[in-house]
This record gives structure tokens, sequence and C-alpha cells, in this order.
């Protein structure tokens, strides 16, 4: 009985001690689960602080930065056989395309076939987002001899006006915090001088700004339309031999038929001059002829 209560006892302490062992290593094990998940969440939390600051360092960035200054001119010379055709087409781009002319000059400078030749120059302002638009469709109006665009970049030029206009305003605030605690007429009057100064400064940046948004947004077109008798031929190295043939044939023809009638047009310039002088030198040899005027011969001595 005694064996059998000891070994009882045995057994049972050994249990305690087991089930003891498993229960500590358990909570450990709940416990570093527990604790990871938090370590982890730090560390993802720590990673989308770090993200978050980034893209708002780049949202601050992208929002202080304006758009970059470009200032678009485009220059366009054309041919056309229509001039008033073409010129009305232009006006309808114009207005279809949102922009005006701000200077036009149309002359007459050559005469052929009995018809004045006419020559116009437009300085012609387009909304920056439709200029490509409107250079690509006033391609289809006449026969284009030469193109060209350029673009300048204003953005720091403007971006160091900006911050000279801000000086001015922070300068101008001060003075005028100065000036109404003055109390001595002359530092008065000394900072009245400033503030017109400043002032008038302000004004002229603030014009250059103006200035400066107005060529950005508006770009310019300087076009050149000629009125001509022949279109001036689109040939190049690409062109085929019979097309080369075909234009060179053409070309004679017209240039043979314009010399002989610029021709005709110089000898009907010059008849009443011909004429004139014919009949004078009529009436001289008439008169001559009837007063029997004879004139020695020169070289021979009297007597001979």
């Amino acid at each position: 009985m005694k064996k059998r209560k000891l070994f009882f006892a045995i057994s049972l302490v050994l249990s305690i001690v087991i089930i003891a062992g498993c229960s500590a290593k358990s909570i450990k094990e709940e416990l570093t689960r527990d604790a990871a998940p938090s370590q982890g969440a730090s560390e993802n939390e720590a990673y989308d602080n770090s993200k978050y600051e980034i893209a708002t360092a780049e949202t601050a960035e992208e929002e202080y930065y304006e758009p970059d200054k470009i200032i678009t001119t485009v220059y366009i010379s054309m041919e056309t056989l229509e001039f008033d055709e073409t010129t009305k087409k232009l006006d309808e781009l114009i207005k279809k395309y949102k922009g005006y002319v701000e200077n036009s000059d149309i002359s007459h400078n050559n005469y052929i076939y009995s018809s004045g030749l006419k020559f116009a120059s437009y300085t012609i302002r387009i909304p920056q987002e439709n200029i490509e638009n409107f250079v690509n469709d006033i391609k289809g109006i006449g026969n284009i001899i030469s193109e060209n665009t350029s673009k300048e970049d204003i953005t720091k030029k403007y971006r160091d006006t900006e911050s000279r206009l801000r000086v001015l305003e922070t300068k101008e605030k001060r003075i005028l915090a100065l000036l109404e605690k003055a109390e001595k007429m002359e530092d008065i009057i000394t900072l009245e001088n400033q503030l017109a100064e400043v002032i008038y400064e302000k004004e002229k940046i603030t014009a250059s700004l103006m200035e400066m948004d107005d060529k950005v947004n508006y770009s310019t077109v300087n076009l050149e339309i000629r009125e001509v008798a022949k279109l001036t031929s689109r040939g190049n190295e690409k062109t085929p031999f019979s097309a080369k043939v075909s234009n060179a044939f053409k070309e004679s023809i017209y240039y043979f038929t314009r010399n002989i009638e610029n021709l005709i047009v110089s000898i009907i310039y010059i008849l009443p001059y011909v004429i004139i002088i014919g009949i004078v030198v009529y009436i001289i040899k008439i008169f001559i002829k009837r007063r029997n005027i004879k004139f020695p011969k020169i070289g021979k001595k009297d007597g001979e």
C-alpha cells in the first residue's frame, strides 16, 4: 500500500509539472504571436508614413511650381491663286479657333493679265491650346512656301519677376506700417516718397507679368499671303521623272507666254514715243527738202 501511494504521488507530481510546462510554453507562444503583428504593424505603419511624407513633399512641389511658361511663335509664307477666297477661309479659321487679328497689311504689288496681284501680311493671336490645330488647318487654304516655329521658355524670368513683386509687396506693407506710426513731417515725407517709388515699381512688374501671361496664353502666327499667277512647283528629289518632265514643259510654256506678253506690253508702252519721234523726223526732213539746204561736206577744203 505504501509503494502504491508513493508511486501515485510521484505520478501526480510529474503530471502537474508536465502540465505546468506545456501551459507556460503555450502562453509564451501566444504572447510571441501577439507581439509579432504589433511589430509588423509598426514597421508597415512607418513605411506607410514615409510614403505619405514623400507623396506630400511631391504634391507640395507640384503645387509650388506652375506649368512651364513657353512663348510660341509661328512664321508661315504661302501662295494662292485666289486671294479673296484664301483670306475668307483664313477669317473662318481664326473665328473657329477663337483667335483674333492683331495686325494686317494688304497691298497691290504687281500686274499680270491686267489684274492686280495682292500681298498681305498678318499678325494673328491664337490660344495656346489651339495653335497646333490652327497651323494644320491653315496649310489647306494655300500653297505653303515656308514654315518655321520658335519656342521661348520664360519660366525662370517669370519666377524671378514674381519674386520681385512679392518683395515689393512686403516692402509696401512695412512702409505703410511705419507711416501710421510716423509723427515728424520729415519722416512722413520720406516714407511717402519711398511708398510712391515702390508702388510705381510694383505696377511696372505687374504689367510685365500680364504681358508675359498674354504671350504665353496666346501664341503668335506671322502669316504672309502672296497672290501669284502660277503656284511654285513642289517637286523634290523624290518626284518621279515623268512628273519632273511634265512640270518643266508646263513652266516652259508658261514663261514663254509670259515673256511674249511682256514684250507686247512693252512695245505698246513705247509705241507713242516712237510715233512722235517718227513724226518729228519726217517734218524735219520735209522742211530741209523745201528749203534746199545743203550742208558742206566735212573734210574738204574750199575750192576743191
